[in-house]
């Protein structure tokens, strides 16, 4: 019945795009945008007729097709910071094909043309019916203080509205309520299953060879699915075309260098990024870790309807203990872990002979592994798990006409998962033995179709459906995932928006409670596992303000969570092949009220935001079955984020955050008894109800001031001097429990991780 009423939707609507393709004769106005001075892909272009009745918006790889009549014959091809192109076209007899379009800085004194130009992307912000998206520049994210002087996007993307930073320093995002594996972190396509370094205070995304990065929260397209509460979705710059260029960092704890160049100028490029910690290197091997990531990228024009990318990533995490030249190499310990991502995707852009046909077809291929290495003596143990994914998947954009903006796709991964892999020798291995490789297959697949069109002047609507399955050893799932959106104008400044989205997810990742290493395990779900499900319904109200200088909305949202997974009160996971009987099931849900207001142009730019929001957790073996909050549950979250160019040479930056506490579960007394054989006295906890008691609430200031000079002719250089927590505010992250000699009772002691840190960078550009 369902599929019976789908078909029939799908009926309706190609009834409404084909009676409006015979309204008027039309033709149609393509092209690719890119900046003229390395050769990039611009995204989210703004294209309108010269009255603006007409518009369209440039995807992720700067196409675009506009469906005018004859006399609709001038465009107008805006984007931020970019003299605006005006073009007069003849659509007389056929339809037009403008190749590729450079588009220019634009000149300072031209500063009333850019303010007029950025209008048409604060408009998408009213008339969009997307909602729930965080679509920041990288320049703006870049500028955000952060430890050491090391840019961070997550770091920067946890200061905005509904996304909750995991403990102090953390890159973990908690979004709208949902843990931190229920989101979707993707590189160029490519999933990325670690997405940070040193225990979770770094990312693994190096700023200087980023484009673009898109937080969605809500309203996901229908070709994003596969986890619970968000989708970041990350793109790589494509390499200059024009010439050569070499960027680097030289900091406190790191180094980067990137460099690009045209291979064959307007035809093909490359970019090659690097970044390592040296703190073994500084101090001779005191501290035995470091980080290092590697991103590589080509792309060729091929023609004018093809375009190929190829995107590589590889980073680990290496921290490696051995015994001096002195020590007794029979009784001395040696220890290692190594875990990182190894990712390549490969994408062909096809423009078809109808130019309102985009398709996009990729092979991606994803590993994440750890390895724990330990040896005393004679005595050795090794840890190991790891996930695989190899993926295909094509999808088909098409703009029959200005009032519909279709997607159709299908994708499938093949996962490939070891967890668990343990080898022993020496006296362990009488209690450890080794263990065979488990591996366990589990494919995903699904199609999808997605379609945004223009009902009236006032309304539009966002309708998308995905259809989705998994196939595990014993049981294959079905899902429909329905998404829409509404988008009622108010005026031209402010717009409502409303939503209802459905996730699936097919795996999940289960942290054991007795270790503390990021050595969280994937697992499948399976007969007995089930698929995580979320249902989401969000409500907005937009507004532009100041001239449409300020983007500005209150978003209120509802979310229930289904099939959740826990590991029971003790369980370890690390050494046990039958998780199952480990790991229990319940729900949740959260809802709350976001305040964003940004500005992304001016001396002054930034963001203010606030987060009001409730978290809770039912798992029927746990707190004797009564809702709980969520470990990540905090009440009120504030952010003020701002960058001020001072002069052509000085600038600042500043962020004030305060966050409310997060729950805990407090031992509130304690009674001494007798052991079963009175041989002795036990003395037993008491605890409070689960995550009833929470820590102190938090705020914080960090600073950065930035001075820009030249070294010669050819070298521009930044030089960064900032400070983290320049008020050495305590930061609750951990707690302790102390006897207190004068009160006579036990007291709880809150102490954070990161007190004032300052941080030097200089960044140079050449």
């Amino acid at each position: 019945m369902k599929t019976l009423i789908y078909c029939k939707l799908i009926q309706f609507l190609l009834c409404c795009i084909c009676c409006t393709q015979l309204n008027a004769q039309t033709h149609t106005v393509s092209g690719t945008l890119a900046d003229s001075h390395t050769g990039e892909s611009l995204q989210s272009a703004a294209i309108t007729t010269e009255d603006g009745t007409i518009g369209a918006i440039s995807n992720s790889y700067g196409y675009f097709s506009i469906t005018l009549a004859a006399k609709k014959n001038i465009i107008i091809i805006t984007y931020i910071g970019l003299a605006p192109q005006r073009i007069a076209i003849d659509l007389s007899n056929a339809d037009v094909n403008l190749g590729r379009i450079k588009m220019a800085p634009a000149s300072t004194d031209l500063s009333a043309v850019i303010i007029k130009a950025d209008r048409p992307s604060m408009r998408r912000h009213i008339q969009s019916t997307q909602m729930g998206i965080i679509d920041l520049p990288i320049k703006l994210l870049m500028k955000v203080p952060s430890i050491a002087g090391e840019p961070d996007i997550i770091k920067a993307l946890q200061l905005t509205p509904g996304v909750k930073r995991g403990g102090e320093g953390s890159i973990g995002m908690y979004v709208r309520g949902g843990g931190v594996d229920e989101n979707l972190v993707i590189l160029d396509e490519a999933t990325v299953y670690n997405a940070g370094h040193l225990l979770g205070f770094f990312s693994v995304f190096n700023t200087s060879a980023l484009k673009d990065v898109q937080l969605y929260k809500s309203t996901f397209p229908a070709q994003y699915g596969g986890r619970l509460s968000s989708i970041l979705d990350v793109r790589l710059k494509d390499g200059n075309m024009e010439k050569f260029q070499a960027d680097g960092s030289i900091g406190f704890i790191s180094s980067n260098l990137t460099l690009q160049g045209p291979i064959q100028k307007n035809k093909s490029s490359f970019i090659v990024s690097a970044r390592r910690t040296y703190l073994d290197v500084v101090t001779g091997n005191a501290v035995p870790y470091h980080f290092y990531d590697v991103n590589a990228k080509f792309n060729k024009i091929i023609d004018s309807s093809n375009r190929i990318y190829l995107s590589v990533y590889k980073g680990d995490d290496v921290l490696s203990v051995k015994p001096s030249p002195t020590d007794n190499i029979s009784q001395t310990l040696r220890a290692g872990l190594k875990l990182g991502n190894t990712i390549g995707s490969f994408r062909w852009n096809h423009i078809f002979k109808d130019p309102r046909f985009f398709s996009n077809a990729s092979i991606i291929y994803t590993k994440f592994r750890y390895n724990i290495e330990g040896q005393y003596g004679n005595n050795s143990l090794i840890i190991a798990s790891a996930i695989r994914d190899i993926g295909a998947k094509a999808d088909v954009s098409f703009k029959p006409n200005p009032q519909h903006s279709m997607l159709m796709g299908a994708q499938i991964i093949n996962h490939l998962f070891t967890p668990n892999i343990i080898s022993s020798s020496g006296i362990n291995n009488q209690n450890l033995k080794d263990r065979p490789v488990k591996k366990i297959y589990n494919t995903e697949f699904g199609v999808y179709a997605n379609d945004e069109f223009k009902a009236s002047e006032k309304v539009s609507f966002n309708t998308g459906l995905r259809i989705t399955g998994d196939a595990t050893p014993g049981k294959t799932y079905f899902h429909l995932e329905p998404r829409l959106g509404i988008r009622y104008l108010i005026n031209d400044k402010s717009s409502i928006k409303a939503s209802y989205t459905r996730m699936v997810q097919n795996m999940h990742l289960v942290a054991s409670s007795s270790m503390a290493l990021p050595t969280d395990l994937w697992y499948p779900v399976t007969k007995n596992i089930l698929p995580g499900k979320s249902d989401q319904v969000s409500l907005g109200y937009y507004r532009n303000l100041l001239k449409s200088s300020i983007a500005f909305s209150v978003e209120g949202y509802y979310k229930w969570l289904n099939n959740l997974i826990e590991y029971k009160e003790g369980a370890s996971l690390i050494l046990n092949d039958n998780y199952e009987k480990e790991l229990v099931s319940g729900k949740g849900k959260s809802y709350g009220i976001e305040v964003f207001a940004t500005k992304t142009t001016g001396r002054l730019q930034g963001w203010i935001g606030y987060t009001l929001s409730y978290a809770y957790r039912v798992f029927d073996s746990l707190n004797n079955g009564r809702q709980y909050f969520a470990r990540f549950d905090r009440r009120h979250d504030f952010s003020l984020v701002a960058s001020y160019d001072m002069s052509k040479r000085w600038s600042v930056s500043a962020t004030y955050v305060y966050s409310s506490g997060s729950p805990f579960t407090a031992q509130v007394s304690q009674f001494i008894a007798p052991s079963p054989n009175f041989t002795s006295i036990d003395v037993l906890p008491v605890y409070s109800a689960h995550n009833a008691v929470r820590l102190s609430g938090a705020q914080r200031i960090d600073l950065d001031f930035t001075h820009k000079f030249t070294v010669g002719h050819a070298i521009k250089a930044d030089l960064h001097l900032g400070c983290y927590n320049f008020l050495n505010a305590v930061q609750p992250g951990r707690i302790s429990r102390e006897f207190n000699n004068t009160t006579g009772k036990f007291e709880y002691r809150q102490a954070g991780y990161f007190g004032f840190i300052p941080g030097i960078a200089v960044n140079f550009h050449y």
